[in-house]
């Protein structure tokens, strides 16, 4: 089978510190603004870790969706959330991500926390983006859960 390409541009205008960029992607799905601010200090403009974090959840939770309707224990709803650390890097004056941590929540689950585990290693076997991150420390923790019957506040 032929891989699929897939792609997506940025465009900045102005310098690092005081410019604007914007993220698009290939689909057309997503184009969204962001800013030095938005990227080191915070604000309501996204930036390339969020994405990069949004992909890795992403395809991680489809590829634990796929390892447990392999296991006949298909799921309702499988919830990930994930952080990741930008620490700065001395030698070269940028940013480094060491660590990304994802934790994962599968909802009415039959399987136990060894079965759950198992089948978390052989997602994590079949995502593309877990093998393009393999020099960050990916850490990953799953759980079964159960929905509240009980209304939210």
């Amino acid at each position: 089978m032929a891989g699929l390409r897939r792609t997506a541009s940025v465009t900045w205008v102005g310098p690092a510190r005081e410019g604007r960029g914007t993220f698009r992607v290939g689909s057309g799905a997503l184009v969204a603004p962001f800013t030095y601010n938005s990227r080191f200090k915070g604000n309501d403009e996204t930036n390339p870790e969020e994405l990069l974090l949004a992909a890795q959840a992403g395809c991680l939770t489809m590829a634990l969706a796929a390892a447990l309707r392999e296991k006949e224990a298909e799921p309702a709803t499988i919830e990930t959330s994930a952080e990741l650390d930008l620490v700065p890097h001395a030698e070269s004056g940028g940013y480094r991500i060491p660590t990304m941590e994802l934790n994962m929540a599968v909802y009415n689950t039959p399987l136990g926390q060894n079965e759950l585990d198992a089948v978390l290693g052989h997602a994590i076997e079949m995502c593309p983006i877990c093998h393009a991150l393999a020099g960050t420390d990916i850490k990953v923790t799953v759980r079964a859960a159960l929905r509240s019957s009980q209304p939210a506040d």
